[in-house]
């Protein structure tokens, strides 16, 4: 008896410890305050975390500024969004950033990156020099750094995708007001053009048959319709088509295709879409 009472302790005891070891650990809360510039502390640091009406889904904004040396500092702003897709439509559509190319504003110049659901600007006089790696380095090291292109593009088909035609609709797609963000690439195949469009997220069918009823419905032609599926005039002598999945994402295919080949099109890039692990 003895040696099964001390036998129970034991397994007992390593039944907590398992618990215990299981238990997510709680992070540290981070100090923004703090945050350096190389080694630098911030002189001086503000977070706002007001509702800001030019911009839409913006949850905070965080001013730093350092002291790099006499009479030269770096002024740093974060935005940072609900998440990347709303950092990614600010950065692309709202006309204030070039990319990698700094701007000049007055005697200051202006160079701006966008990472994950963040998009850091930096300010420093023109004169001075200020390597980008070094700018890159800091937003590296910013909490929570998550690098690339969201993910979400990838389910996109890629054979005769046009460069530089990426883009993100988040209050309109397609003329029509929509509460549920988009991504959407174009194509090109000769003088053919076609889009494909992907919803950002789940999307709930009231909010996709809201979008769906300012579409221009029209009756294919040359195809059987699906029960599941809607016909859409685009503008132009362009169609599409439009489907909820299961599942929830919105799948979207238009341009000037036959009905034959909008519908093949859009079968391919429903596939890829529904099957999409992000």
């Amino acid at each position: 008896m003895r040696f099964s009472s001390r036998f129970m302790k034991l397994v007992l005891a390593a039944c907590v410890a398992f618990l215990a070891g299981c238990q997510e650990k709680e992070e540290a809360p981070v100090d923004y305050s703090a945050i350096a510039y190389k080694f630098l502390k911030p002189v001086s640091f503000a977070d706002d975390a007001s509702e800001n009406p030019d911009i839409s889904s913006l949850k905070r904004r965080l001013d730093y500024r350092y002291a790099v040396m006499l009479g030269d500092t770096l002024d740093v702003t974060v935005l940072e969004f609900e998440s990347d897709v709303y950092a990614l439509d600010y950065y692309m559509n709202s006309g204030h950033f070039q990319g990698s190319v700094p701007i000049l504003r007055g005697n200051f110049l202006e160079q701006s990156f966008r990472a994950d659901k963040h998009i850091f600007i930096f300010r420093h006089d023109s004169y001075r020099r200020y390597e980008r790696a070094d700018l890159e380095n800091y937003v590296r090291k910013f909490p929570g750094y998550h690098g690339g292109f969201p993910q979400a593009f990838l389910s996109l088909p890629f054979e005769f995708r046009e460069q530089g035609r990426s883009s993100i609709q988040t209050k309109f797609f397609l003329g029509v007001k929509s509460s549920f963000p988009v991504l959407v690439q174009s194509y090109r195949d000769g003088n053919l053009r076609w889009n494909v469009a992907r919803s950002w997220d789940q999307v709930e069918s009231d909010a996709f048959s809201a979008w769906a009823s300012g579409l221009k419905h029209v009756e294919p032609v040359g195809i059987f319709p699906a029960n599941d599926c809607i016909y859409f005039e685009a503008g132009e002598g362009s169609n599409g088509i439009a489907s909820r999945l299961a599942g929830g994402r919105v799948a979207v295919v238009w341009g000037y295709l036959s009905w034959p080949d909008l519908e093949r099109t859009f079968f391919t890039a429903s596939d890829r879409i529904y099957e999409a692990r992000f």
